[in-house]
């Protein structure tokens, strides 16, 4: 099969496509066909250590200390189950999944193994393989700050770099749960962001925030850019200030969660681009610009 894998940390320059085998399958595996991998701002965090510095010795010891472990790239996608072990029930052959799969990566391939304690859902009816790569990753970590328990109806949020993949889901659930939201980014990404229920926005290259004198219950930082002192006067008395910097955790019970909002037609995936497989190196480029709108998909079967 062909797979993306990187040996060592770097720049988009250090991925190459290679032939290897299509991994095994045993009594308690899934075999997935891949069609979607999606390119996130979590792949370039490990492929490059794009990191804090004080991070950098525990992403080493994580994830490969000269270079990934795992190299065969890509932490999330979408496809198609192929085949599965005698022991597995939660999924059959036919069905149509999306997964995440962060310490094993292996989602740049045309194949990839998971089982059955993966952090994997069936895609909804109404989604596509492209609307479903990006969901365990953008959409559960979204999910993380933005759901029933962190917010309450009728709360003030500010979404801190709306147009990204975090960024669009934690808009829409932030709607979803009845907020009045105020979403920055650039000003060329506002019909955007106003597409998906933003109430506000701003422009981050304009405006200056320490002369906003608005009050928000809830600021999420979707980008990991700004730090709490420089939002704190803009905190209600009880506000909370989330940010991404915050580990997030993966659990199929939100995937479901997430599920049952996008069927009950309240939450959509914004594609900026689909690549080919053949050209996995501008895709990364594209990501590691940082300045994509939503999600940057690599195609397996074009």
């Amino acid at each position: 099969m062909k797979a993306i894998i990187q040996k060592t940390y770097g720049g988009p320059e250090l991925l190459e496509m290679v032939e290897t085998p299509v991994p095994s399958l045993h009594e308690k595996s899934i075999l997935i066909e891949i069609y979607v991998s999606n390119i996130a701002s979590g792949d370039m965090r490990v492929n490059t250590l794009d990191v804090p510095f004080g991070l950098k010795t525990i992403f080493r010891l994580m994830f490969g200390w000269k270079g990934p472990k795992k190299q065969i790239r890509g932490l999330s996608g979408s496809g198609k189950v192929i085949e599965v072990g005698t022991e597995v029930k939660r999924f059959k052959k036919d069905d149509l999944v999306y997964f995440i799969n962060s310490m094993g990566a292996g989602s740049l391939a045309e194949y990839i193994v998971l089982t059955e304690k993966s952090i994997m859902a069936h895609i909804p009816e109404n989604f596509s393989y492209e609307e479903a790569a990006p969901l365990a990753f953008g959409a559960m970590s979204a999910y993380h700050f933005i759901n029933g328990k962190n917010i309450k109806d009728s709360d003030k949020v500010l979404i801190l770099g709306a147009s990204g993949s975090v960024g669009t889901y934690a808009l829409q659930l932030s709607k979803y749960y009845g907020n009045e939201v105020t979403a920055v980014c650039s000003k060329k990404n506002h019909p955007q962001v106003l597409s998906l229920g933003a109430d506000h926005v701003i422009d981050y290259h304009t405006t200056d925030f320490s002369t906003i004198v608005q009050k928000y219950d809830v600021i999420f930082d979707a980008v990991g850019r700004y730090k709490k002192k420089m939002m704190k006067r803009n905190l209600s008395p009880n506000g909370k200030y989330l940010s991404i910097k915050t580990p997030t955790k993966e659990a199929v019970e939100r995937l479901e969660a997430i599920n049952k909002i996008i069927e009950e037609g309240k939450l959509q995936t914004v594609i900026d681009k689909v690549y080919p497989l053949n050209d996995y190196e501008e895709a990364h480029k594209h990501v590691y610009s940082k300045h994509k709108v939503g999600n940057v998909l690599l195609d397996i079967k074009k």
